[in-house]
């Protein structure tokens, strides 16, 4: 639905309060509408508004947006410096479209996050392949970042997709991202993002080095005390009750699981939550970026014994 903004013939429907205002203070309640148009909801108006206090002006303004079930019509959602460059999430995904079409490759969207505050929308690379083992290829990906409240800059990142799955593999420590600092010093935003482009056609050495580390997690058995030390010395950050959850979904893979199994489990955890979070994405790269450590460590102990 985030992307979707189309005409349609006038018709007359029932929407539910929820899906038009606030999903928090609305239990099924609904409307009476005439629809002419959809359009995103990411893509309500937003404003940036000084604030005062007893008419002395602040150097904090009120970042707001559209709430039609609210009585002034809007809703803040984060407050922010002076010269901080607010941007629609629409112009984030046409900045998105516009680097994938700068690209080698052809491109569809794929998962889109919105909390109403952080916004990711992400595309694959639909003619890009790597093969991990037969019949398990990965893709390519990219995500672009926004946030109406100032915790996330505008930024691109590079992932890889798993086919057979369709599980996200967000790393930190692999690919470059491209970022850019919401003021007015960056108001030229929309040329330099280009230059994602230009990331994405020479990352080939960066992919090569995160397949051949998954061909690894494939060939690296993982029994009990081997998912102990991982979790002791490498998964410290992963809370428990999510560990608890990645190792029951890990049970249901295989009876001779491989460190492979273990990753495949948790991003399918935290990529296909019905319900995600930022600090989903953020464990995501966290157990990426801490597996390929284990497994380079246990790659130098191997050669040194």
């Amino acid at each position: 639905m985030a992307y979707l903004n189309a005409n349609i013939p006038a018709t007359y429907a029932q929407i539910r309060r929820e899906y038009l205002y606030d999903l928090k203070s609305h239990h099924g309640e609904v409307e009476d509408c005439l629809i002419f148009g959809m359009a995103s909801i990411t893509g309500r108006p937003i404003r940036k508004v000084p604030l005062e206090y007893n008419g002395t002006k602040s150097n904090a303004w009120s970042v707001q947006r559209e709430d039609l079930d609210n009585n002034s019509g809007w809703k803040e959602v984060g407050v922010v410096s002076n010269n901080y460059l607010l941007i629609n999430n629409i112009e984030v995904e046409e900045l998105a479209k516009s680097v994938t079409d700068s690209s080698e490759f052809q491109w569809e969207t794929d998962k889109i996050f919105w909390n109403g505050r952080q916004f990711m929308y992400s595309m694959v690379a639909k003619d890009y392949k790597k093969e991990i083992a037969v019949g398990d290829d990965v893709s390519l990906g990219i995500m672009f970042w926004n946030s109406y409240d100032g915790s996330t800059a505008l930024q691109f990142k590079i992932f890889l997709q798993r086919l057979v799955c369709l599980n996200g593999m967000v790393s930190n420590d692999i690919f470059d991202s491209y970022r850019f600092k919401h003021d007015r010093s960056s108001e030229g935003y929309e040329e330099q993002i280009m230059e994602a482009a230009t990331i994405i056609n020479n990352s080939e050495d960066n992919i090569r080095y995160f397949v051949n580390g998954l061909r690894m997690f494939s060939n690296t058995p993982l029994n009990m005390g081997k998912l102990s030390h991982i979790r002791e010395n490498y998964l410290t950050g992963v809370p428990v009750s999510l560990f608890g959850t990645i190792v029951d979904k890990l049970l249901t893979y295989s009876k001779s699981p491989t460190v492979y199994d273990l990753y495949n489990a948790s991003t399918n955890v935290l990529w296909h939550k019905k319900k995600s979070t930022k600090a989903d994405f953020d464990h995501n790269a966290y157990i990426t970026d801490s597996l390929m450590k284990y497994s380079q460590d246990a790659l130098k102990e191997e050669y040194s014994s």
